[in-house]
């Protein structure tokens, strides 16, 4: 039971997690379908940024599943700082993924104009862009796909190694 009910908030927190990482093409059919999900929850203006709005949305949710499931077990603040850390670590991965998307894609179907596909290189080249400015491209190769994957992964570690001494 506790894991179903883990898994019904982990992919509700993951749909408000995407939203969040949606800083792209508002005119792509794949993000207007989470848009026109999410326009209802948009009139809750708590905050000024929506962005901040999404991401304590999505730490509400992981929260809540959390709580429901381990609440016998841990006390609030630890399962608050548990959301936490898993809300951020699926963010990056959620990031880890669409660089990888994005390099093989690159390979596979350079420049095809399919909703999915434009999604996932907008996502990466958000990523990769502030990461090109410091690692240029050597001899035609770009490299900074590859230090942006060490990276997440490197934050990865850590927060899980964080999780490992909070539980």
């Amino acid at each position: 039971m506790n894991s179903s009910i883990v898994l019904i908030f982990d992919l509700l927190s993951y749909f408000f997690v995407i939203l969040f990482v949606f800083k792209v093409n508002y005119f792509n059919p794949i993000v207007k379908i989470f848009v026109n999900i999410y326009k209802p929850i948009a009139k809750i203006n708590i905050f000024p940024s929506q962005l901040i709005t999404i991401f304590l949305i999505a730490l509400l949710i992981k929260f809540t599943g959390f709580y429901l499931s381990y609440s016998s077990s841990y006390d609030e603040m630890t399962l608050a700082l548990v959301s936490l850390i898993k809300t951020i670590s699926i963010i990056f991965r959620v990031m880890f993924f669409a660089i990888i998307g994005s390099v093989i894609l690159s390979w596979v179907a350079p420049n095809n104009n399919h909703p999915l596909l434009a999604l996932i290189n907008e996502i990466s080249s958000g990523v990769l862009d502030p990461v090109r400015k410091y690692i240029p491209a050597f001899g035609g190769l770009d490299f900074s796909p590859l230090f942006a994957l060490i990276l997440f992964n490197q934050l990865e570690i850590l927060l899980n190694s964080i999780l490992r001494s909070i539980i």
